[in-house]
């Protein structure tokens, strides 16, 4: 059955084919985006209860609330306001409009706040997809680290988005801009009576004074936010590829005839900076592809096309659900971990463990552990001479978790100029030979307090300090980069050893949980 509303291409069955489409979407992200916000807020507040009773997390605390955690959560937490101006849209436009087939209410008090919904939500979460895209042009291109960026650009980032939204916002309602949407799904910034723009001799002539106002709300949100924006995120973009192409020239080339060591150091760095480059590319690409539609219409209707037109229930599905590519975009590194290190765990599991987790690789349960722990006690430690120091593998702390279980070791000098930054978290421990044992975190902030001036794999034997010879990181953001060969620093809480496990029975080492990293 198809009941003409105004135009007889315009049916009753098509338009709530659309809004259906649209509905269903937008609840999708919406879950999705709440999902990621509850996952990360659950760290937020864990770490500022923690942080009242132990001012020694302090650095771990900052890092788990990092910049690119911030800015994830608030590109969620905008998203769910602009998948609620597509969930409500339907209802809460204006009754009066023909095309507002389901709207319950003649006021247009509803159809403002729908409006206000869809309009702080679009606008924020595009500044902080290009906030995002340029964090990671930072991390790579400008290889800065979080501190760095948190004190040059983060403060004014949020600043100057919340002015943007909060001044849009405050004009529009001052205005009356805030209107039924051509398609009457949903309302924004638009001229009115809905339709009038494009087809005046069905819908009515346009509000004058509206449509001045509209016009400049509409070449602002273009050619200065959308534009600016984009800009951004594709010249971020470009610029990352191009740092990870060139990284040789970056961070140095490949000897010609590398060791082990040295082939193990590019071979990580490659991976890491290939992970960091896809997760970005897969953020803008998700936006792209789902604005792609609504940029479109935009243009369409601006141009005065024909309402009968109007796009596909394709553009009105795919146009909200950016939260739901987030969130499969966010959890996928530690989702890989998961699975890498128990393949037997299904997506769906091992995605519940990492949202659970609060958007990290979970501590995997001792009994999926255990196997590979009794397998590295059977096996012998290599004679002294041949052995070497445990090393610490990173993961890295843009929350890409990238597994590193099948590499060996990695050279603890060259860790800080390989990973970019100087505050590291999440390590894997590793055997004489090089296999895996656990995930797991070496101290709350990766700073081993020890013997000030001790080589890194020295026997250590006075216990009035702490030192752990498995880590090799420190300095006061987890480097001590005064000294090349990174000995070990001050300030951590680990227990101290007795002996040191590179004691010459080699039997000092199977005392320690490696999960625990306790007797």
């Amino acid at each position: 059955m198809s009941t003409a509303v105004n135009s007889e291409d315009f049916s009753v069955s098509r338009w709530q084919a659309n809004a259906t489409a649209q509905i269903v979407s937008a609840s999708i992200s919406f879950l999705a985006s709440l999902i990621i916000v509850a996952s990360t807020s659950k760290i937020f507040f864990s770490l500022q209860r923690n942080s009242k009773h132990d001012e020694a997390n302090e650095v771990v605390n900052n890092k788990k609330t990092s910049p690119y955690r911030r800015i994830i959560f608030l590109i969620s937490a905008s998203d769910i306001l602009y998948s609620l101006a597509f969930i409500t849209g339907p209802f809460m436009a204006k009754k009066t409009n023909p095309q507002a087939l389901w709207a319950v209410s003649d006021s247009n008090i509803a159809c403002a706040v729908n409006g206000f919904f869809f309009t702080v939500g679009a606008t924020a979460s595009l500044l902080y997809y290009a906030s995002l895209c340029y964090f990671y042009y930072c991390k790579i291109s400008k290889q800065m680290n979080d501190e760095e960026f948190k004190r040059r650009y983060e403060k004014k980032i949020h600043i100057m988005i919340g002015v943007i939204c909060i001044a849009s916002s405050c004009v529009s309602f001052a205005l009356n801009t805030l209107h039924t949407y051509p398609t009457g799904t949903f309302c924004s910034n638009t001229t009115t009576p809905a339709g009038c723009n494009q087809q005046p001799e069905i819908y009515g002539e346009c509000d004058l004074k509206i449509k001045v106002y509209v016009s400049y709300f509409t070449y602002f949100n273009l050619l200065v936010i959308s534009t600016y924006s984009i800009v951004v995120m594709i010249y971020s973009m470009i610029r990352l590829v191009y740092s990870v192409s060139n990284k040789d020239r970056i961070y140095g080339d490949l000897p010609a005839n590398p060791t082990d060591e040295q082939l193990h150091i590019y071979t990580l760095r490659k991976q890491l900076l290939r992970e960091t480059m896809s997760q970005a590319i897969m953020y803008t690409g998700s936006w792209f592809i789902c604005q792609s539609a609504l940029i479109a219409v935009a243009f369409y209707f601006f141009r005065g096309g024909p309402l009968e037109k109007f796009p596909p229930v394709v553009c009105f599905a795919l146009v909200p659900l950016n939260g739901a590519f987030n969130v499969f975009i966010y959890t996928r590194p530690a989702v890989r971990h998961v699975r890498r290190v128990d393949p037997s765990i299904s997506r769906l599991r091992a995605l519940y463990m990492v949202l659970k987790a609060g958007g990290e690789a979970p501590k995997m349960d001792q009994s999926s552990t255990s196997t590979n722990h009794q397998l590295q006690q059977q096996q012998p430690l290599p004679e002294k001479s041949s052995r070497e120091p445990f090393q610490c593998y990173y993961y890295d702390g843009n929350d890409l978790c990238l597994s590193l279980d099948s590499l060996n070791y990695v050279s603890s000098v060259d860790l800080r100029v390989m990973i970019g930054q100087d505050s590291m978290e999440r390590v894997a421990v590793t055997t004489w030979s090089g296999q895996n044992l656990s995930n797991t975190t070496i101290t709350s902030n990766c700073k081993i307090r020890g013997l000030e001036g001790v080589s890194f794999g020295e026997d250590v034997k006075d216990c009035s300090h702490y030192y752990d010879p498995r880590s090799n990181f420190g300095g006061k953001d987890g480097i001590d980069t005064s000294n090349t060969n990174m000995n070990v620093a001050t300030n951590s809480n680990i227990d101290c050893f007795e002996d040191s496990p590179f004691a010459e029975d080699g039997n000092e080492y199977n005392h320690y949980d490696v999960n625990t990293l306790e007797r």
